[in-house]
């Protein structure tokens, strides 16, 4: 068995295995050599194990899943494109369409951004946006903080200046806590249904959106059609809230998505 070099903070190993890409160093290929490798924790996967552990013990998760209909959005994020290039010098994703629709939810539900503790819950009136950010090594969660104050365009800065720093290994204890709510955008991937994201505590929610993808769909005047649609997956702390609230949070994020308006 190979030892393979400990990677720095945040980094992915600089041994490159037969058949591995800069991307997907351990992919298999080529010689069976070595036959086995073992490959140390990068800090950030060692906090994640750790968080996730306390994740299971404590919580009582429950996932729940509702499909929008893209086409509104998916127009909107079109137009807006060369604003963002030409005045921000951002590529626009669809991100802060999702921050944007999350915060009007949790304006509207509130009790999904609270904590839930012995005494009771804890409702902060901010709402202080994580962003499940991908990093080498692992999975940061960049903070937007104050986000119900923030415009379209201020969501869109705030967001793209945390997941750069994240990225880029910049960012400062502070930055990464204090979220009262997670999102995550796996659909970036395009390769997934729907996932249950897993609840970072002592939150009560975190929302993954999944890939936007066509498919047959049955239309208000009872027409087949071929729409942009999306899954959106909460995962709750059933301990805290019960149907009513995860459904009724849920259909607010899905109405801001298929109504959007800036």
């Amino acid at each position: 068995m190979q030892l393979l070099p400990s990677p720095s903070p945040g980094a992915p190993t600089g041994l490159l295995l037969p058949g591995g890409t800069p991307e997907n160093p351990l992919a298999m290929g080529g010689p069976p050599f070595p036959p086995a490798v073992t490959l140390p924790l990068s800090p950030i996967r060692r906090v994640s194990m750790l968080n996730l552990e306390h994740a299971q013990r404590t919580t009582a998760p429950v996932t729940v899943v509702a499909e929008v209909d893209a086409t509104g959005l998916i127009s909107v994020r079109e137009s807006l494109k060369p604003l963002a290039e030409r005045h921000l010098g951002i590529r626009l994703t669809y991100l802060p369409f999702f921050a944007a629709a999350t915060v009007r939810a949790l304006k509207a539900w509130p009790i999904m951004n609270g904590m839930l503790t012995p005494q009771g819950f804890v409702i902060p009136r901010y709402i202080n946006l994580g962003i499940a950010t991908a990093v080498p090594g692992g999975v940061l969660l960049p903070v937007v903080p104050g986000a119900e104050r923030m415009g379209f365009w201020d969501l869109v800065r705030a967001i793209h200046l945390q997941t750069q720093k994240a990225r880029a290994g910049l960012l400062s204890p502070h930055e990464l806590s204090g979220q009262t709510f997670v999102i995550t955008n796996t659909g970036r991937y395009g390769a997934t249904l729907f996932g249950t994201p897993i609840i970072q505590p002592p939150n009560v929610g975190i929302l993954a959106f999944e890939a936007i993808q066509k498919r047959p769909v049955v239309t208000a005047d009872d027409q087949l059609a071929i729409r942009p649609m999306m899954y959106l997956a909460l995962t709750a702390d059933h301990r805290a809230v019960d149907g009513a609230e995860m459904i009724g949070f849920l259909a607010a994020v899905k109405e801001a998505l298929e109504q959007v308006a800036l």
